[in-house]
């Protein structure tokens, strides 16, 4: 194992030079330095000494892994509630030739910023939709508005004239409202913070709700999780993403035939879910519209077509992406593709 030397009196000299909080901890996991703002971290004000890493940074403590915790070499992230809110560091540790060093890097502005850019974004994409919504909406109020002057024209409709009426009426209300939905679920910011998670939670989640929906039918699902598989953001957000493709997917088996996800890491730092299903496909020259709002091949009244935009979105957000192609044999495949917690570029 490859092991920093440095001067016992010159390496804290160096790390109080960095433009991060530092911790220098012995074999036992006794601190013997900490730099900068840590010094005052512990809530009972003054540093007591000596104590141990789990005693005076517990939450930098409990995020650490390996046997031995403090020893072992590693990059972490940690979220905790500060008293101006949640805050985001990055954990550094390294081996010494005796002990060890930590450098805490706060990344709660970085976290910030990202959080401004991504919703700068998805307000830019919001404006996009919002420019075919006229179009989108205009089909239903156009049917709404027939309809009204029917019954208004006919001064002794039947019942059953009157109760189709109406219930054309709700349909296409009720198709409008979906879109409007829609729009602000995706200009929403959510409230609840970004931590580390299990994919496949979120998976599982998505599969529980849909297998509720009477398009589930006799499809046989197949789910291969990796438990190893965590990724950093909003699961819930996450979890929309994979039940907005189920459930296309669903919906065009007709509640027959085969559906597989699988959960797995191709390359370093990568995480992807792969679902594929045994339906049509989708027709080649399609396949680049896929993402595109408002987009859509199911009939008229029974998709927004903004489900695979809105994920797309997300999964930007969250560093990754979706890909779409068809099977060789026969149906489409998803893939959504996050980077996998904790890598570093």
């Amino acid at each position: 194992m490859n092991r920093s030397r440095f001067p016992g009196e010159e390496f804290p000299a160096f790390l109080d030079s960095l433009p991060w909080p530092a911790i220098i901890v012995d074999e036992g996991g006794w601190v013997v330095h900490a730099s900068g703002q840590l010094s005052a971290r512990p809530a009972t004000g003054e540093m007591p000494s000596p104590q141990t890493l789990a005693q005076g940074f517990p939450e930098i403590y409990s995020a650490l892994k390996g046997e031995i915790p403090w020893l072992t070499a590693q990059d972490v992230d940690l979220v905790h509630q500060g008293p101006d809110g949640t805050v985001y560091e990055h954990i550094h540790l390294r081996r010494l030739l005796e002990g060890a060093y930590l450098l805490v890097m706060d990344q709660t502005l970085e976290r910030e910023r990202e959080t401004i850019e991504a919703q700068t974004m998805r307000l830019a994409s919001l404006g996009f939709m919002v420019a075919g919504v006229s179009h989108e909406l205009s089909n239903p109020l156009a049917a709404i508005y027939s309809m009204v002057q029917i019954l208004q024209s006919k001064s002794d409709i039947s019942p059953d004239a009157l109760s189709k009426g109406l219930t054309n009426i709700a349909a296409n209300v009720k198709r409008m409202l979906d879109v409007s939905r829609r729009l602000v679920g995706f200009s929403r910011v959510a409230d609840e913070p970004r931590i580390p998670f299990r994919v496949d939670e979120a998976v599982h989640e998505a599969v529980a709700v849909l297998r509720q929906d009477r398009h589930f039918g006799q499809i046989q699902l197949e789910h291969r999780p990796d438990p190893d598989a965590v990724a950093f953001g909003n699961q819930g957000q996450i979890q929309q993403i994979f039940y907005n493709i189920l459930l296309n997917a669903i919906q065009v088996m007709q509640g027959q035939g085969r559906l597989s996800v699988q959960t797995h890491r191709p390359v370093a730092g990568q995480i992807e879910v792969l679902i594929c299903d045994s339906g049509p496909g989708i027709p080649p020259a399609l396949l680049p519209k896929i993402f595109e709002p408002f987009f859509t091949t199911k009939p008229v009244g029974d998709g927004t077509g903004l489900g695979l935009s809105i994920s797309s979105e997300i999964a930007h957000e969250h560093g990754g992406r979706i890909c779409v192609e068809n099977n060789t044999g026969a149906g489409a495949c998803f893939r959504v593709q996050l980077p996998l917690h904790g890598r570093r570029s």
